[in-house]
C-alpha cells in the first residue's frame, strides 16, 4: 500500500503525538519521519510497512483510495470517545497541512476555538463554527469520515488522486 505524506500527518494527529514519539515507536529517525511527512523524501516500502504496523497497533487504520474516494486514515474500531470530534478535526487539519492560523483565515473561525475544539476543551458547541470548519475542509478536498458500525471516524481525500494536491 502506498502511504502519502498527508496520511502520516493525519495518523499522528489522530493520536495527538509528535514526530519524536512516532519515530521512537517505529524505531526510525525523527528527521526522516519529518522529511516523509513533508514529502521531501520518498518513503521506502519497508519503512512504510513499519509505520503502518506502528499506527495499527495504536488502533489507526490507513485507507487506500477506493470507489472514487482518496486515501485517508481512521480509527480501526468504532466507539472512540470524541464528543465534539476534536481528534477528527485535528487530523483533517493535519491532512490538509494547515496551521491553526491557516484554518482561521480559511474558515473565519477563531484560532482559540479551533485549539479548544481539537483538545476537547469546548463547552457549549458552536454549530455555526463547526459548519464553517467542515466547509473549509471540503474546499481543501478533505472528507470527514463518520463512524459507522464497523470502524471509527477519520478523514480522507474526497477525490481519488495519484498524489493529493495538499500533501506537501
Amino acid at each position: 500500500m502506498k502511504i502519502f505524506a498527508s496520511q502520516l500527518r493525519a495518523a499522528r494527529a489522530l493520536l495527538d503525538v509528535d514526530q519524536e514519539v512516532v519515530s521512537g515507536w517505529a524505531d526510525l529517525d525523527r528527521r526522516e519521519l519529518s522529511g516523509w511527512e513533508h514529502a521531501k523524501y520518498k518513503l521506502r516500502s519497508s519503512d512504510a510497512e513499519k509505520l503502518q504496523k506502528t499506527f495499527e497497533k495504536r488502533n489507526v487504520e490507513f485507507l487506500s483510495a477506493a470507489e472514487g474516494k482518496g486515501a485517508g486514515v481512521r480509527w480501526r474500531e468504532p466507539g472512540r470517545e470524541d464528543r465534539h470530534r476534536g481528534a477528527q478535526f485535528r487530523a483533517a487539519r493535519a491532512m490538509a497541512n494547515l496551521s491553526m492560523r491557516d484554518l482561521e483565515d480559511l474558515s473565519g473561525v477563531n484560532r482559540n476555538f479551533i485549539w479548544r475544539l481539537e483538545r476537547g476543551k469546548v463547552g457549549p458547541l458552536n454549530v455555526e463554527f463547526i459548519g464553517k470548519l467542515e466547509a473549509s475542509f471540503r474546499k481543501k478536498n478533505i472528507d470527514l469520515v463518520p463512524e459507522d458500525g464497523r470502524s471509527g471516524a477519520g478523514v480522507r481525500w474526497i477525490v481519488d488522486e495519484e498524489t493529493p494536491r495538499s500533501s506537501s
